[in-house]
């Protein structure tokens, strides 16, 4: 009876492990369509209003870790440019993006507020261009992949009981 709850333990366990590394790849794809639609909203407050950087990160940041905790920083009073390198390094772990995703929103965020109105949008036209790119391959990584987790998890955990068998 130890045996058997053994071996089910193994295999959920290995099933589980295929899970978590799938469900990785679908949060990298939820977060990078919340930073495209980020972006967006942003390109409209730039255009028809005067709010500061910081006002467009409280108001449409909420979705997205990272910008609220960039949100907060900025209302303890830090500059925009640090509080979001600190958000970007605190609030985007753990969910799913890459380390290149991460530099990508770092750079974002270093020509985010510097330049006037056109210069902005440019900014941020530039931005949604490259985390379109980004998207498209998340997409199509998490076609060819998130099946494959979730199997080798299970057969790995499968292959394991067996052997101990």
């Amino acid at each position: 009876m130890l045996k058997v709850l053994g071996i089910l333990l193994l295999i959920a366990a290995g099933t589980i492990a295929g899970y978590v590394q799938s469900h990785r790849l679908s949060q990298r794809v939820q977060q990078l369509e919340e930073m495209l639609r980020f972006l967006n909203a942003a390109q409209t407050e730039i255009r028809y209003s005067a709010a500061s950087v910081a006002e467009i990160v409280q108001r449409h940041g909420r979705s997205l870790a990272f910008l609220q905790e960039c949100a907060a920083h900025c209302e303890e009073g830090e500059d925009f440019h640090t509080a979001w390198k600190k958000g970007v390094q605190a609030g985007s772990k753990g969910t799913g993006l890459t380390e290149a995703d991460r530099l990508l929103l770092s750079d974002f965020g270093d020509g985010f507020g510097a330049s006037d109105v056109e210069g902005q949008l440019s900014h941020c036209r530039l931005y949604t261009e490259l985390f379109s790119d980004r998207l498209e391959n998340a997409r199509s990584e998490k076609t060819r992949k998130g099946k494959l987790y979730l199997m080798l998890g299970s057969f790995s955990g499968i292959a394991v009981a067996l052997f101990l068998c």
